[in-house]
Formats: C-alpha cells, sequence, structure tokens
C-alpha cells in the first residue's frame, strides 16, 4: 500500500512535467488554476520528491493523526458529534480555522493541507499562529504549536466542571490529549493551602510541542510528522530535542529521566514516569474506594459528589493520565496535582501526608 501511494505520488509528478497541470489544488482554491512544469520547479525539485515527500510520507503514517481511527466523529455519523469534527476531521479543522462552513457530505482524516496551505498561502506555515485560549480562559502562545493546541487541549474548563454536586458521567472530565493544559500548567483542580510549582518545561521551548515531538527523527516511526516520541516495538525513544544544546545538551538517555524524590512513596527513586505510574495508581485505588471510579479508571456514571474538592482528585487523576507524557510534559504540576489529591482523599486535607506528617513533596525537577 505504502509502495502504491508513493508510485502514484511520483507519476503524477511525471505527468505535471510533460503535460502541466489545469485543476484545484486544494479546497482552499474556488477557482480553477493553470500552470505548466516551469511554475511547479519553482517550488518543487527532485530532491523535495526524494527527500520531503517521501520521508514526510512515511512518518506519517506512523502517526495516530494517519490511522484516521477517529474520522467518524462527525455530523454524518450523529448530530452529537457535530462539535467534534473541528479537530477529529480535516475539513472539520480547515473550516474552524478560516470560519468557512464544511461544505461537502464527505469528511476525511487529518492530512498535509488541514494544517497547511502552501498553495494559497505561498509557504509551508500553519494555519495557526496566534495564541490559543484554553477553556478556563488561560492563553497558550507558543509559536508552531499553537497549531496543536487548537485541539490538544481540555476543553473543559476547571472552574464550571468541578462544583460541589455534579453528577458524573463516563465523559466527565478534561477532554482527552489536554497537553496544551499541561505544559503550561492550568486549568487543573488546584487545593486551597496547596503550593503548585511548574516545571521549566512550562516557560522554554519556544515552539512547545514541536522542539520535541517534531525533532530529528531516528526512524520513521519517532519524531518529525509521526510526532511520535518512543517506538515500543523496536524499544527506543525520540530524544533527540531533550539533547539539544539549548536544553539537556545530550545528559538525556531516557524519557523516563532519574526523578529528584521518591514521588510515589514506595522506598526508591525512580524514573519520573515511574513515578508518576505509581502515583496514578495509588490515587486510583482511593478513588475506586471513595466510589468515584471503577476498576478501569473511568469516572461512575451518574455518581453524585457532594463536594469540589472530592470531585477535584478525580479531575486531576484523568488530567495527568490524559496528558499521556506522564510527568515529562510538567514534573512538578503534575506531582503537585496527584500529591495534593493523594493526601486529601487519605487525610482530608491536601497539605497532609497519609503518616499525619504536615509537608509536601520535595520537587526538585529535572525538566
Amino acid at each position: 500500500m505504502r509502495t502504491s501511494k508513493l508510485l502514484v505520488l511520483l507519476l503524477g509528478a511525471v505527468l505535471l512535467v510533460a503535460v502541466g497541470c489545469e485543476r484545484k489544488i486544494t479546497g482552499d482554491i474556488d477557482e480553477v488554476v493553470e500552470f505548466g512544469p516551469s511554475n511547479c520547479f519553482e517550488c518543487h525539485n527532485d530532491a523535495d520528491f526524494g527527500l520531503l515527500v517521501t520521508a514526510i510520507q512515511e512518518q506519517y503514517e506512523f502517526s495516530v493523526h494517519g490511522s484516521g481511527n477517529n474520522t467518524d466523529r462527525n455530523r454524518n455519523n450523529s448530530s452529537y458529534y457535530a462539535a467534534c469534527e473541528k479537530c477529529h476531521t480535516s475539513e472539520g479543522f480547515i473550516a474552524e480555522a478560516t470560519g468557512e462552513p464544511a461544505a461537502g457530505d464527505f469528511f476525511s482524516p487529518i492530512g498535509c493541507f488541514t494544517c497547511h496551505a502552501p498553495h494559497s498561502d505561498g509557504n509551508f506555515g500553519v494555519r495557526v499562529e496566534s495564541a490559543v485560549t484554553l477553556a478556563d480562559g488561560s492563553q497558550f502562545d507558543r509559536g508552531f504549536a499553537n497549531l496543536c493546541a487548537s485541539c490538544h487541549q481540555s476543553r473543559r474548563d476547571v472552574n464550571t466542571t468541578v462544583v460541589a454536586g455534579v453528577e458524573l458521567s463516563s465523559h466527565w472530565g478534561p477532554h482527552y490529549s489536554n497537553q496544551a493544559d499541561m505544559l503550561i500548567g492550568e486549568n487543573s483542580y488546584e487545593y486551597d493551602g496547596y503550593t503548585y510549582t511548574k516545571s521549566p518545561h512550562s516557560n522554554v521551548a519556544t515552539n512547545g510541542c514541536v522542539d520535541c515531538h517534531m525533532s530529528s527523527a531516528l526512524h520513521s516511526s519517532v519524531g518529525g510528522h509521526s510526532w511520535n516520541m518512543e517506538n515500543e516495538d523496536r524499544e527506543f525513544e525520540n530524544i533527540g530535542g531533550c539533547n539539544a544544546s539549548t536544553c539537556h545538551n545530550g545528559a538525556v538517555s531516557t524519557l523516563d529521566i532519574l526523578a529528584a524524590a521518591d514521588f510515589d512513596g514506595d522506598g526508591s527513586i525512580e524514573g519520573i514516569q515511574t513515578e508518576v505510574h505509581g502515583m496514578l495508581d495509588s490515587l486510583h485505588v482511593l478513588l475506586e474506594d471513595a466510589g468515584l471510579v471503577d476498576e478501569d479508571g473511568h469516572p461512575v456514571e451518574d455518581r453524585v459528589v457532594s463536594t469540589a474538592d472530592s470531585a477535584g482528585a478525580l479531575y486531576n487523576f484523568l488530567f495527568v493520565e490524559e496528558d499521556r507524557s506522564f510527568g515529562v510534559h510538567n514534573t512538578d504540576y503534575a506531582v503537585g496535582l496527584l500529591q495534593s489529591s493523594i493526601n486529601f482523599l487519605n487525610t482530608g486535607s491536601p497539605t497532609k501526608s497519609p503518616s499525619g506528617t504536615a509537608r509536601q513533596a520535595k520537587l526538585i525537577s529535572a525538566h
């Protein structure tokens, strides 16, 4: 399948050189345009097809975006999904970015022209460049990553979601993939009296997600337009962005970098991701004992939660879980959210550990 797609691309290139082109290039152009091969090669050359097109295609086919698994989240499936299509389909995202309603009866997966409009804009910039306002009003402004934050955010305002007497549902809490909120350390439930801190990741990496997730790829399955940070089958991770001279400068050998303290309290200092997994496991048990989640960690349907602090512990659990970096994006903030929630469910106070000693986790983050 991959070979056939490449042959189609190359055949198209040959036809352009041989006969020119007279067709619509993307959905952004309303009129038919005419141009010949000399126009094409103002932008494209042999290296483009060999290096750029092939490499990006290979990387993209390893990506979740390229799978098209959730493209059915659109109005053609159900009116319920009409609000989802702006992030789950190419047509929906373009409509949201341009302000022009999506037309037609077909919705397709996220692709090249979802994020870029080179034939309309004359460059390979991204469709979203301005700061993105998160659901709680916080501003995410991290260069090219503003495009990512358009969709990779909570989509829920913690201030109106976590309230006393809230009734839970299977979809209660932050929307999946709330990476923008986690990266800048906003829009989660912060307990009164607990001091939350943020890791340097919250204000370094000028282009946020792009600097790490699109760093130079050592294999098509990670970095670049795969956006993946690891390949579990081959057992390697994309640490190129971490080791940039402006960041860790070659000191990182794994994403599960050694933590500064025993965050999960199991008696040993392990990697940050391992420690955060341990804290999530502990919080899961407490939430299940309180009747707030089931054994799979999903909110208990129709359960009414009497206090905001109790609901907040569940929100923080989902917030850290759905971020899916397990502490890498914002170590101090993730650990603080989990520690305060664990303390509250154990002792009734976010600042008191189960032993009764007033303390907060010592956070000397490596990030």
